[in-house]
């Protein structure tokens, strides 16, 4: 049956019991005078009253077990394909990473700014008073000589 009338929304509010004591008060004094509305709620009240003695169905433990072992195996399974997507772009990054590197021009090789660095004589001169400052001097010394 379609209804023509426009109190329709405020008739579903007013069955589900949400509206307020005004808005109640309103639809019953609107119920009073239109037929289509009253057969509506009567035909709303039925169903619901269809739905509340329906027998609820139980489920066994069995299955629910079943239920829970396979929704679980459902989210596993798209947890799985989602970490081989994952890995299958990783691996496809790291091949286009490794060819692009591999023809790669190769730059100007140079030496970094420490190679060339200038060793200088230590403001002490040669003298050191202990052993690893004697072994320090030393290899200073030697490092100065092999510097270009």
């Amino acid at each position: 049956m379609t209804m023509t009338c426009d109190w329709e929304p405020k008739l579903h509010a007013y069955h589900d019991g949400e509206l307020d004591a005004a808005g109640r008060a309103a639809v019953e004094s609107h119920l009073a005078t239109c037929a289509d509305c009253t057969s509506t709620l009567h035909g709303l009240q039925s169903l619901s009253a269809v739905f509340a003695e329906a027998p609820q169905l139980k489920l066994s433990q069995i299955s629910r077990h079943r239920l829970h072992n396979r929704l679980d195996a459902a989210m596993e399974r798209g947890l799985v394909r989602f970490a081989w997507s994952l890995s299958g772009v990783a691996a496809a990054v790291l091949l286009v990473g490794s060819f692009w590197l591999s023809h790669m021009k190769d730059p100007v090789q140079s030496a970094p700014p420490w190679v060339d660095a200038v060793v200088y004589a230590h403001p002490l001169g040669d003298s050191a008073e202990t052993p690893a400052a004697q072994w320090y001097l030393a290899d200073a010394t030697t490092r100065s000589d092999d510097a270009p």
